[in-house]
């Protein structure tokens, strides 16, 4: 009886200390959360610092340490403050804030409010929270000249939709003093246009900063012509047209650059010409090859297996400012189809070759290739099809021609299709086994019974792929979005809310987890809709850092952060949302710029 009495008692400490032990290193999984005191400070140019403080959250059990610096925004270190960098620690059991002072330049320049950086990044032995990067504001305090009134919302607003497009005439005075403000915003413009006449749409007078896309739209609101630059180094856009019939015309105008709005103008107008232009509209160069424009899934280029097109080359249209070749081709389960670009003599081309499934995706390991290897640089890739559909060859520079020069880099492409059945005997068969990576054009070498495909490698230095341009959708009357210019009133009721987002798109290639200020995803589309009926609030692009900020949001409800570039969608529920959307580093081959 005392025996078994010990031995229910030793079990039971067993059991205690087994529940002890797994217990503990649960609890020492959770690292102490390190943040910034404040995501927005604002400064007097006579305050002579900044400080900001660094939080911790838990008491350290060891030492822990974070690195800071700051970045240039319209603020410039030298001239307005005083470049800042450095490491916090924090001892054990040690919870005091940590400050950091960044000194500010008092110059007698008068002078706008400007902004810069500070972020904290590289913890050891903790994670970081947020905000962890910080927008320091200076304003001025000089004076002795009057400085220009700060521009928001123009005369024209709300002009957000077909149905709100300011009214203006063919060959009227010019609308000037336009504002892209609140930033997102959109100006719709309408006017009478009469068949068989020739219109000439314009943005001008540009203040610096900005970078106008204009769209036009027939009297169906249907996209007719669209452009991005005049030419290369000249940001307005200009569309020149010929009417189809008696009706209202409409130009939708945004702004490119994800700069803050506020001050920024510009001018529209249309003139009119009885003379049918006599040149291609802005976008569709004379160089440009047959299957222009082919740089979307939805525009992408018809091949057929067996087929040859030759003249191909990188010349860029619709005002971008690089061209990437899509091609089609439909495919069949059990068909080994390769395709190559071949380099005619005297081309400068140098091309890069990816394959796509029936969804637009990349295929899962890479399908991709560079040079076929010596003094060849053309592309090789091959693919065994296990499926019925559309299969998408991306071909694009390896690097980007200047546009004076993208006539001379040429290009031809082939695809064959080789029909692989496996033999029902175990006797060895034949297989053709594909070139990747680099290496060169395949060799026949004996296989198994089964067809065997041998993938392309991924090279050993990858290059990150910037797919923004791939995955443009095409051009459609966008949805109705309504802003509201500044002051914003109250909402009133107590049915709205106003919602603060910051979204922060990085692409980490330290492989960290936290978004530092060289990992910025730059230039990348965001946008917000009310979850509930689906209606865009508001829209703007990543800045220099990967973030894009959205202020006093009115929605009734949730919200939903669409960032279409990533296939991301996420619904917002508080009033105030801080999200990083981190891209993580792939092994891939050489990418197409």
């Amino acid at each position: 009886m005392i025996l078994m009495s010990f031995a229910i008692v030793f079990i039971a400490v067993l059991a205690f200390l087994r529940l002890t032990s797994l217990a503990n290193p649960l609890q020492a999984q959770t690292p102490p959360v390190l943040r910034l005191s404040n995501s927005n400070l604002t400064v007097a140019e006579s305050a002579g610092t900044a400080t900001l403080n660094v939080t911790v959250d838990t008491s350290p059990s060891t030492v822990i340490t974070v690195s800071y610096t700051t970045a240039n925004g319209t603020a410039v270190s030298g001239s307005d403050y005083v470049q800042t960098s450095g490491t916090i620690t924090f001892g054990v059991n040690d919870t005091t804030p940590k400050q950091i002072s960044i000194p500010i330049i008092n110059d007698t320049a008068v002078e706008e409010t400007q902004s810069f950086l500070l972020q904290i990044f590289n913890p050891v032995s903790a994670t970081l929270g947020t905000p962890s990067v910080a927008s320091i504001n200076i304003t001025d305090n000089d004076s002795g000249a009057t400085a220009t009134p700060q521009v928001f919302a123009d005369a024209q607003e709300p002009n957000n939709s077909f149905n709100e497009a300011a009214e203006t005439a063919a060959d009227a005075a010019d609308l000037c003093n336009l504002t892209f403000y609140p930033p997102g915003d959109q100006d719709y413009f309408r006017w009478w246009g009469k068949a068989g006449i020739t219109y000439i749409v314009t943005t001008s007078n540009l203040d610096a900063g900005l970078d106008t896309v204009l769209d036009v739209y027939n009297t169906n609101q249907s996209l007719i012509a669209s452009n991005d630059d005049v030419s290369a180094g000249i940001f307005r856009s200009e569309v020149r047209f010929t009417a189809g019939s008696d009706g209202y015309y409409y130009a939708r105008v945004t702004n490119k650059t994800p700069i803050d709005p506020v001050n920024k103008r510009y001018c529209f107008g249309v003139d009119s010409s009885v003379q049918p232009t006599s040149t291609p509209p802005p976008g569709f160069p004379a160089a440009a090859d047959a299957c222009e424009f082919n740089s979307t899934i939805e525009t992408a280029c018809l091949f057929v297996a067996g087929e040859t097109k030759a003249s191909l080359n990188f010349v860029p249209s619709l005002g971008s400012s690089q061209d990437t070749d899509i091609f089609k081709m439909w495919v069949k389960p059990g068909i080994f189809y390769t395709c190559e670009t071949v380099i005619p003599a005297g081309s400068a081309a140098d091309t890069n070759m990816i394959f796509w499934d029936n969804n637009g995706n990349p295929f899962n390991p890479w399908l991709g290739n560079d040079d076929k290897g010596g003094l060849d640089f053309g592309s090789q890739v091959s693919y065994f099809s296990t499926y019925t559909g559309w299969l998408f060859i991306v071909v694009g520079p390896v690097n980007v021609p200047p546009l004076d020069e993208a006539p001379q880099h040429e290009y031809g492409l082939t695809c064959l299709g080789l029909e692989s059945t496996p033999t029902p005997t175990p006797s060895p068969t034949t297989a053709f086994t594909g070139g990747g990576g680099g290496g060169t054009g395949g060799t026949f070498a004996t296989a198994t019974p089964q067809p065997t495909v041998a993938f392309p490698t991924p090279f050993p230095t990858p290059t990150p792929i910037d797919f923004s341009a791939f995955f443009t959708p095409t051009p459609a009357p966008p949805p109705v979005v309504q802003f509201q210019p500044l002051p914003t009133s109250t909402p009133s009721g107590g049915g709205t809310q106003a919602a603060n987002i910051n979204v922060t798109l990085y692409y980490d290639t330290n492989n960290n987890f936290l978004p530092e200020l060289t990992e910025g995803i730059v230039n990348a589309a965001v946008s917000l809709y009310d979850n509930g009926t689906g209606e865009l609030i508001s829209f703007g692009h990543t800045n220099e850092v990967g973030e894009v900020r959205f202020t006093g949001v009115n929605a009734a409800g949730a919200v939903r952060v669409v960032v279409p570039f990533l296939n991301y969608s996420q619904v917002v529920l508080s009033n105030n949302a801080d999200i990083l959307v981190r891209v993580a580093p792939q092994p891939l081959p050489i990418g197409i710029p």
